[in-house]
Formats: C-alpha cells, structure tokens, sequence
C-alpha cells in the first residue's frame, strides 16, 4: 500500500483530514454568495481545503462555476489582470470563446496559450507590452459578471494580500467598486499574513473595509487526528496506539504539514513506539538546520532576544521588567520594535499570545 500521507503538494482524498465543519461553512456561503476572508499561517492547509470544498461543489452537483487565482507572485496591475484572465479556462472550455474574449478586451496586446496543468482546461494569458496603458480592470471583472447571470460563481484569490504591494494608486478602491456590484457571486479572500489581511478588511480606512465575512482558519483537534491515522494505519492491517498518535501531534503542535511529515516518516517503521517519535522529532529538526540558520543569522539581535523572550515566556507577559531583563533587553519599546518587525516577515503571529509560526523552528531556538 502506497503511503496515503502527503506534504508537498495540495492533499486530496484519504491525505485530506476532517475539516467537515469549515467545508460545511464554506459551502453555506458559496451557495448563498456572500463573501470570505479566509486566513491561516502556512502551511495549514487552506488551498487544499479549497480544492476540498471546489470537488464537493462537484459532486452535488450544483452547476456553480469555480475559479482560483494563485496572486502569490503578482507585483502589478498588470500581473492580476493577465492572472484574472488567465483563470477564464476554468469556466469556458471553448477556446474560440475565449480568445474572442480576449480580443474584445485587450486590444493592444498578445497572447500565450497554454494548458492549466491543475485542471488541463485552455488558458489564454494577455501579454502586455511594456508602454500598454490600458489596464482594463472593470472590463475583465465583467466577465465574471457575464457569466455569474447564467449560473452561480465562486472566485478565490489566493494569497490576497499581494494586491497591497501593487504601485498603483486606487487598485483597492477601484477593485471594491467593481466587486460589490456583482451579484451571484461568491468571492473569497484568502492568504497567510494576517496582520496584511487584517487591516485590509478591519481598517475603515482601507477599500475593503467589512466587504467579507471574516473566517479564520484554525489547527485541526487531536481527535480528528486520532481518528484519522488510526483509519489510514488499519489500510495496512496496523493497529496504531492512540497515545503515540497523541504525542506526535502533541510534538507538532496540531501543525497540519508537520503532522503529515511527521506520520509518513512513520508509516514504512515497523516498531512503533515513543522513543520512535523522538527520533523522528530529531530527524525533523535536522533536515531544516540551514534553513533554520539562514533565517536566524538574517535577524537582529533584538529580535533573536525577543524569539527566545517569546519561548521563555510561552507567548504572554512578556513586556513584564523581569522578563525584559532576563532575556538581555534593556525597555518595552526594543520589544516592541522586534515584534512588528518579526510579525511583517511572518515569523510570529499573535492571538491570546505571541507565538513562533513555525514549529519546528521554534524547537530549534531551544536547542540553542
């Protein structure tokens, strides 16, 4: 039996865990358009509950028409309306179609066709030459328009927040114009930086201000986890401990990646057992040395000192004299500075309290 557990791609099938509650939701309101910022630190497997959801709409049988946009990547204007348009495949086949589409609305440019390997539909990209000025941003959102009159739409943009570094003035006042117009159309803002995403929709001051209902998505509970790898483990005839499949979730913090690392890494072993888990807890830690010590040496001192504050401490009072002190700082303010600095490059997040993203990274700040 292949082993089902999966970590480097987007996970399907018996790889995919639970989730039932945020797939319910998601449907609810893709049915009744109305629209989601979706958020999550990464690596937790928000793209694959797309995709989850995306195949449910399928399988009932619902007719809506579904279109991802990956915006990681996109700098300009430019770059999200060639991606907007390129995702046209997904709900027009017909390549005739899409190319009169293409023509009706970027008159001055080219195009490159190609085949999405994800869904093997036609995409037809515009290429822009460098003087084009005609960024025809209404013009291909009413597209989605057009179509969302003759059946029911969901559009996710992934990893939204690469809109907020475009060198445009008005691009997010401009889009909210354009968006909250349409009807049947269910659009969901996703992404990882939170704190980014956050102040586009949670700050009056911004385009986005209140435009979608905010769902943010958590760690998955140890039970489904249990339930899970007990289920994909009894495949192959094994009869998995629940006690050791609570310690390594336990090791990996209810991390759906690491989880996954973690419990592939077990599945060809024929002992299992907890010293097993250390090891693989160690093994782990190991394989991500460089990655870990680029990331470390790219950091000031202060925020070093504020890492190992933020462990020290386990996220919270950390601005107490004793604490400072203790960690070799010498005033809140330093604290300060380091935190905005280490939240803006997604190293920490916070919710009741500080916390490092990245599991493993943090293990490896206490080996130090």
């Amino acid at each position: 039996m292949d082993n089902p557990f999966s970590y480097t791609s987007i996970v399907s099938g018996d790889s995919f865990c639970n989730r039932e509650k945020e797939q319910n939701d998601l449907l609810k309101y893709i049915n009744n358009s109305q629209n989601v910022l979706l958020y999550s630190h990464r690596r937790l497997g928000k793209t694959s509950l797309i995709y989850r959801v995306f195949k449910k709409l399928d399988e009932e049988k619902t007719g809506i028409g579904k279109i991802y946009i990956d915006l990681y990547g996109t700098l300009t204007e430019k770059d999200f309306i060639s991606a907007m348009f390129g995702s046209f495949g997904q709900i027009e086949s017909r390549v005739e179609k899409l190319l009169n589409l293409a023509k009706n609305i970027f008159r001055s440019a080219r195009f490159s066709f190609s085949v999405d390997p994800a869904t093997n539909l036609p995409t037809i990209t515009p290429v822009f030459d460098s003087g084009d000025k005609s960024l025809l941003l209404e013009e291909v959102m009413q597209v989605v328009a057009d179509y969302s009159k003759k059946r029911k739409i969901v559009v996710v943009f992934d990893e939204f927040q690469e809109i907020s570094n475009y060198a445009v003035d008005e691009f997010e006042k401009r889009l909210r114009k354009v968006i909250q117009k349409h009807k049947d159309v269910c659009y969901i803002f996703a992404g990882s930086q939170r704190h980014i995403l956050t102040q586009m929709f949670n700050s009056s001051s911004r385009a986005f201000y209140k435009l979608a209902e905010t769902y943010p998505l958590e760690k998955i509970a140890t039970s489904h986890y249990i339930s899970w790898v007990k289920k994909l483990f009894a495949e192959k005839k094994v009869d998995i401990d629940k006690e050791l499949i609570e310690r390594a979730v336990q090791v990996c913090e209810n991390h759906p990646m690491y989880i996954q690392k973690f419990f592939f890494h077990l599945w060809d072993e024929e002992e299992l057992d907890m010293e097993l888990i250390s090891k693989i807890e160690t093994q782990l830690i190991d394989r991500h040395e460089n990655e870990f010590l680029n990331l470390w040496d790219s950091l000031t001192l202060n925020q070093k000192k504020t890492l190992k504050l933020i462990i020290q401490n386990a996220g919270k009072d950390i601005f107490y004299a004793d604490a400072i002190q203790g960690a070799g700082l010498k005033s809140g303010s330093q604290i300060s500075k380091a935190l905005d600095s280490l939240t803006k490059k997604d190293i920490i997040s916070k919710n009741d309290r500080y916390d490092i993203q990245d599991v493993m990274f943090k293990k490896w700040i206490q080996r130090l």
